[in-house]
Formats: C-alpha cells, sequence, structure tokens
C-alpha cells in the first residue's frame, strides 16, 4: 500500500449562479457546509474550468477530463459512451446513440424528453425494441438510469454522420434524420426506421398502458443523438500503474470510469436521482481506501438534475447531504495519508437549467497540500484561491502529484 491515497468526490452539476431568491449567493454559498469548509482550509481552492474558459461540456466530456484522459484525442461521441455504460461490447462498424424514452402525441411533437423521468420498468420496454432488425441492421437497446437508453446499430455500411432525432426540447416536432454526407443516408434511413420502430412496438406496449391508467406519460418513443463509433483508449490505470476505483449509481459515470481502467461499484441503493444512498456511497469510499486502491473517486448527480429541474432549494439540500457524505471521510478516515478533493464535471445554474461555461468550485486537501487560507467553500470565496483558472486535467495531475504518483520529466 502506498504511503499516501486519493480520495476525489464528484459532485456532478454542482456550480451555479448568484440566484436572486438565495439574497444573490449560489446554493453552495447558501448552504451549511461545516465539513467541506474544513477540507477546503486544509488545501488549495479555487474555481476550475473542466475544458477551457466558457465552454460547456457534457457529463461525458466533463468526466473523461476528471479521469485524465484528453475527449480531443479518445472522445468516441456520447452514444458508444452510454453502449460501454450499458455492458454493450461495441464491434467494429457499429454505430450507437445516446437515447431517452420520451413522450410524443399523435403527430410526434415531443411532450415530455423524459417521459416524466421515468425510472420503472424500463428494462421491458427496452426489450420491446432490443433485437429488432431494420434493413438488415441489428439494433441492440439497453436500459441505463432513469430514462436514458442505450441504441446500438449493428451492420454493413453504417456511418455516423447523421443528425439527431431530438429536437433538444418540448414542445417541438420529433426532428427527422437527415445524413451528414452523402455516405450515410442510407444510415439517416435506417435512423427514421427506428422511430417508426420505437411507434409500433411502445405506444401499446403493457407498461404504457399501465402508465396512462396510473396518469402518468407514456414512454412512447426514443429520441437518438450523439451518434459515434468506438476508438481506442488507453486506460489511466495503465499509463500511471496505479489502481483506481469508481463509486456511483449513475450507469453512463460508471462505463465513462470503466473506460478509464477504474474498477466500479454499485449498488441498488446508489441511485442517479436526486435521492440516494449518499451515506452508503460514502461507506463504500471509505472501504474501496481501505482495501488500499491508490485513488478512490465517488459521484453523486443530484446537484445537475436540481439545476436542470430549476430547484436551488433542492440543490441546497443535496449538497449539505453531500457535505454529510465528508463528514464520515472526516471522521472514517486517517487524513494524515489522504488527499481529499472536490470538483465537478460542469455547472448547472438552476437559472439556466442547463450546463453553463462556468468554472466549478474544487478544492484538493491533505497534510502535504500548500493552503490558500480559504475558510469556506464557494465560487465567490474560491475566486482567490490558486486553483483557479486551471482545467480538470490540471487537476488530475495535481492530485496525482500529491500522491507521488505522477511521472518526471527529464532526466
Amino acid at each position: 500500500m502506498r504511503r499516501r491515497q486519493g480520495l476525489l468526490l464528484i459532485a456532478d452539476g454542482l456550480g451555479d449562479r448568484p440566484i436572486p431568491s438565495l439574497a444573490g449567493r449560489t446554493p453552495l454559498e447558501a448552504a451549511a457546509t461545516p465539513n467541506m469548509d474544513f477540507f477546503a482550509a486544509r488545501g488549495m481552492c479555487g474555481n476550475v474550468h473542466p475544458y477551457r474558459p466558457g465552454i460547456p461540456v457534457g457529463t461525458d466530456v466533463g468526466h473523461l477530463l476528471i479521469f485524465g484522459l484528453d475527449p480531443d484525442r479518445v472522445y468516441p461521441g456520447r452514444g458508444p459512451l452510454e453502449a460501454y455504460s450499458a455492458g454493450v461490447a461495441m464491434e467494429p462498424g457499429d454505430i450507437a446513440f445516446r437515447g431517452n424514452f420520451a413522450t410524443v402525441d399523435a403527430s410526434l411533437k415531443v411532450l415530455d424528453r423524459r417521459a416524466g423521468r421515468i425510472a420503472e420498468r424500463t428494462g421491458e420496454l427496452a426489450s420491446a425494441i432490443d433485437g429488432a432488425t431494420l434493413g438488415g441492421t441489428l439494433v441492440l437497446a439497453k436500459p441505463l438510469t432513469q430514462h436514458r437508453v442505450a441504441i446500438v446499430f449493428r451492420g454493413r455500411g453504417l456511418s455516423p454522420e447523421v443528425s439527431p432525432t431530438d429536437p433538444g426540447a418540448a414542445g417541438l416536432p420529433l426532428s427527422v434524420c437527415r445524413p451528414r454526407d452523402e455516405a450515410a443516408a442510407r444510415t439517416a434511413a435506417l435512423v427514421n426506421g427506428f422511430t417508426a420502430l420505437c411507434r409500433e412496438r411502445l405506444e401499446e406496449h403493457p407498461v404504457n398502458l399501465e402508465r396512462r391508467a396510473a396518469g402518468k406519460p407514456p414512454a412512447n418513443m426514443v429520441l437518438l443523438r450523439g451518434c459515434g463509433r468506438t476508438g481506442e483508449v488507453t486506460p489511466i490505470t495503465r499509463q500511471f500503474d496505479i489502481r483506481c476505483a469508481c463509486v456511483a449509481g449513475d450507469l453512463t459515470v460508471l462505463g465513462i470510469a470503466r473506460l478509464a481502467g477504474l474498477e466500479t461499484f454499485h449498488d441498488p441503493a446508489f441511485s442517479g436521482g436526486t435521492r440516494s444512498d449518499l451515506a452508503g456511497k460514502a461507506r463504500q469510499a471509505v472501504a474501496c481506501v481501505r482495501q488500499g486502491f491508490d485513488w478512490t473517486v465517488v459521484h453523486v448527480k443530484g446537484p445537475d438534475l436540481c439545476g436542470h429541474d430549476g430547484n436551488p432549494s433542492d440543490k441546497i439540500r443535496v449538497i449539505e447531504e453531500i457535505d454529510a457524505m465528508f463528514g464520515q471521510f472526516r471522521h472514517e478516515l486517517d487524513l494524515q495519508r489522504m488527499i481529499v478533493s472536490l470538483t465537478a464535471d460542469h455547472s448547472t445554474p438552476c437559472e439556466k437549467g442547463d450546463h453553463s461555461g462556468d468554472p466549478v468550485p474544487t478544492f484538493v486537501s491533505g497534510p502535504t497540500v500548500r493552503r490558500d487560507g480559504i475558510a469556506e467553500v464557494g465560487e465567490s470565496a474560491f475566486r482567490a484561491g490558486s486553483l483557479s483558472g486551471l482545467s480538470a486535467t490540471d487537476i488530475f495531475r495535481i492530485q496525482l502529484d500529491q500522491l507521488d504518483l505522477m511521472p518526471k520529466r527529464g532526466a
């Protein structure tokens, strides 16, 4: 076992902007965070750019960067990452999409892009599509967290250069898939055939009949976006000869972690929603540290969902639950040999309801870390920190350097 070990908590979508109803504070600044304040005071802090200043990133790119991978070199598109998360072994020539179970009306106008955030029996809906064929092309459909579903097309002559069918907002008609180049014309036709297939197999599915009877929106369509083809990725565990763990409930994050070479730990109680067994996640993270992992990452999805829902009070609640996790780390770990860090994959401001290009609150804390003298967490306080203006890739390297795991350049 190495002399020091690292633990990183990723608070998905943590960053925010000043909110009038919170007297100009962000949810992080308005929350009670004595444990995060404790760790911040023992280290370096700052507002960190996940990628580059002012550029919003998705969960996929944000986590690749946190895990030390360069998305400009290895990013295969969100679709293949979702397929990987769902346990699909993609074959050469496959293309994959990120899918949402959604609600559409008879004219294919999108009423709800997430079918009321459906979280039950999505496996049955995916099974109704899985294994279908379209013009000799096999369709694979595998459920992910809540409304998400991975869709893979397997056949000859497929191209990822097609437009999405997801219009991006409720109230708009479902988009017709169009080829982005001549070679993708057949693939676009297959995607439009997939839309018709979903309509046929999901509209009167027993799950949707029951949802309608219960007054819930039916999941009668799958919206597609993020088409891509997989590529080669060298895991960070091989690059740096380290053993790493990831504790998460969100299947997409678990898939990205596996792509980076991390061993993954999941429990049904570790949901990807705003109500999750965060204490259980913290216990599992502590167990990974005690098992000797060099670097343990624990992911919490809740802040991002609250930001998308425009709900600052719920975001404050989730942040305070995250602070309780840091309380567990504070009391259950030997802090004299721990580098404990906090970051986010992106900001999700409640007033915007979507990802923004704002930097994310971050600290790296431990007995060997230089201290900024900042006494509390928050976007405003962190402006004075030494990490401000850095990128997620920089934070990855700083953590590994604190663990004496970063190779030296030069003689």
